[in-house]
């Protein structure tokens, strides 16, 4: 009879426990949130196996805050009529800005820690915390499942998700942790850069009239460079993004200079590796990029500090009808870079960073977008001009929207479309110059217009009127701000001198006189320009070549996509979407530079 007793006594203190065990599960689940889900499985992308459970991962975690402080602080800062003009933020007074409330900051670490993290991998950057666990940890954590994803061209495999979630509490506070339903695609500004591949040169090119090709001297020359004279200066440093195993090459270099830019032979520049970046100069791979890059950014901005800042990785995407797979066009980490310039201190801060790389902003989530574009904000509150070329699809290439609707629409590109660069668009031909028919530019769709070039673009809308109607978002940052000459530009690359062009060209000849008008004001004991684009639609404006003759094209269709019958941006009186304010002039943007500050 007493083992009779056991026995109820002993099922009901194990219904009791399974209850709970149930309910705990279930509270778990109901406790969490999802932070970002994808539709499926993204366009030319296939479910592969199940990763080991012991594979680690290294993400970072973005916590989310008020941007409305940084904003205002960036274009105050800009602004040749604020108070504030030229006073650039310090590393120490930004990260103060920026420093997450810190009961916020110990509920994330706090719940790392209940998950086990190991707390050597836990690491905090400002409103960024870095951590590394194994794929089953990550997976409890997060509630979700990884696994390898192949693009259908070559089977690069990816360790990704398709949807991942944090505690209900934490939520509100985290904005994105990747890597997980980030699908990767970037690709270099080059319009020759396809199954074409950059040209190689005739002896006839390296002696030809500038107009049919492009040297140094021709961009001197239609530029009114001729008179800039730079003395190295730590405070004005020239940084050059490399991505994508492009690697600049000394030798090649050395010979572009003192074969076609002789009288700046001594030219030199240093290379930074960034997430495991590397430079091998004997690589056999082509680096027709990264000859482009400092050969043209570097002579025109000669006798200033020069900086290849080569980053390793690639990065993230949302696939769309162009772009469908990691191998047809590669991404770039832009946040690895971002956080290691970020960090550096301010006496070793680039005064410029220019880069050719970009993407369709629809291949681009939302979190990760704004992210980024707030990081290029923060390199602006610190006194550093963004550069970016504007791209090479004109208006768009398949002009379809990839979120399900299919819908016809110009295709804005990112980062160019961010608010926080300059965009670079693309010219050709001389007296006078014309827009480039594959300059990239358009209005964003995620970006609203920005005040300082409100008054610009409405301009250009008025005249515009109601053609283009529904394909494009007329409230959106209008891209690029200016140009430069982007078709037919002579390097050298393994040992050959190539033809090649694109807005990748654009935006490193921007660049260099950008470094040049730094010199002319810090020798006048100015500041450095800093975020250019307030000055550029204000006191700067007189110091450009409106261009009014060309528009870009765009909307083939291409393998999925829709054709628009004559699609294009006109070039016009003006800021228009195709040049943006127009070409430089350097003489007259320098006397504006060293003008009194107040307009």
């Amino acid at each position: 009879m007493k083992h009779a007793r056991v026995f109820p006594v002993f099922f009901l203190i194990l219904s009791i426990y399974l209850i709970h065990q149930a309910l705990a599960a279930d509270s778990s689940r109901r406790s969490h949130r999802a932070v970002e889900t994808l539709r499926g499985v993204p366009y030319g992308w296939t479910e592969g196996k199940k990763p080991s459970p012991s594979v680690l991962i290294n993400f970072r975690l973005a916590i989310n805050q008020p941007t409305e402080e940084l904003e205002q602080a960036v274009i105050d800062i800009s602004t040749p009529t604020h108070p504030r003009y030229g006073h650039h933020m310090k590393r120490e007074e930004l990260r103060e800005m920026l420093r997450p409330d810190p009961v916020i900051m110990n509920d994330i670490l706090a719940w790392l820690r209940s998950e086990n993290v190991p707390p050597d991998t836990i690491g905090t950057e400002g409103n960024w915390i870095k951590f590394q666990v194994p794929v089953s940890q990550a997976e409890r954590m997060l509630k979700t499942q990884f696994s390898y994803y192949h693009d259908n061209a070559n089977q690069q495999a990816l360790l990704r998700t398709l949807s991942y979630s944090v505690p209900e509490n934490l939520h509100p506070h985290i904005s994105l942790i990747q890597p997980t339903t980030r699908f990767g695609n970037l690709r270099q500004q080059s319009a020759l850069d396809g199954p074409e591949g950059p040209i190689i040169a005739t002896p006839e090119d390296l002696t030809a009239e500038c107009g049919f090709v492009v040297r140094p001297e021709c961009l001197r020359d239609l530029y009114d460079l001729k008179n800039s004279s730079a003395q190295p200066n730590s405070k004005n440093i020239l940084g050059i993004s490399g991505f994508l195993e492009q690697f600049a090459r000394h030798v090649d270099f050395h010979a572009f200079m003192n074969g076609l830019s002789p009288n700046e032979s001594d030219a030199k520049f240093t290379v930074v590796r960034i997430n495991g970046g590397l430079n091998d100069e004997d690589s056999s791979s082509g680096s027709s990029e990264a000859s482009l890059d400092v050969q043209y950014s570097i002579s025109l901005g000669y006798n200033t500090l020069a900086t290849y800042y080569t980053t390793g990785g690639r990065g993230p995407l949302v696939p769309d009808m162009e772009q469908p797979n990691a191998s047809a066009s590669s991404n770039e980490p832009y946040l690895e870079q971002l956080h290691y310039i970020l960090n550096l201190p301010d006496e070793e801060l680039p005064a410029i960073l220019t880069t050719s790389y970009g993407e369709a902003e629809q291949t681009v989530p939302l979190s990760y977008a704004t992210t980024v574009c707030n990081l290029y904000a923060q390199l602006g509150a610190r006194g550093v001009s963004v550069i970016f070329s504007s791209g090479d699809s004109g208006v768009g290439d398949s002009c379809q929207r990839n979120d399900g609707s299919y819908q016809t629409r110009f295709l804005p590109g990112f980062p160019a479309s961010c608010p926080f660069v300059t965009s670079v668009g693309g010219t050709w031909s001389h007296n006078p110059e014309k827009a480039v028919d594959f300059s990239g530019g358009g209005f964003s769709e995620i970006f609203t217009r920005p005040a300082y070039q409100d008054v610009a673009v409405k301009n250009y809308l008025n005249q515009l009127g109601n053609k283009w109607s529904g394909l494009y978002n007329p409230e959106g940052r209008g891209f690029p701000d200016v140009s430069a000459q982007a078709r037919g530009f002579l390097i050298r690359d393994h040992g050959m001198y190539m033809r090649i062009s694109g807005t990748s060209a654009s935006a490193p000849v921007f660049a260099g006189i950008v470094s040049q008008l730094n010199a002319v004001r810090l020798a006048e004991g100015k500041p450095r320009m800093g975020f250019l684009n307030p000055w550029l639609y204000t006191k700067g404006e007189p110091g450009f070549t409106d261009i009014t003759i060309g528009g870009s094209r765009g909307c083939y269709g291409g393998a999925h996509g829709i054709s628009v019958p004559f699609a294009s941006w006109n070039a016009t009186t003006g800021w228009d979407p195709v040049t943006g304010l127009g070409t430089p002039l350097f003489s007259k943007m320098a006397d504006l530079a060293l003008s009194e500050e107040v307009i």
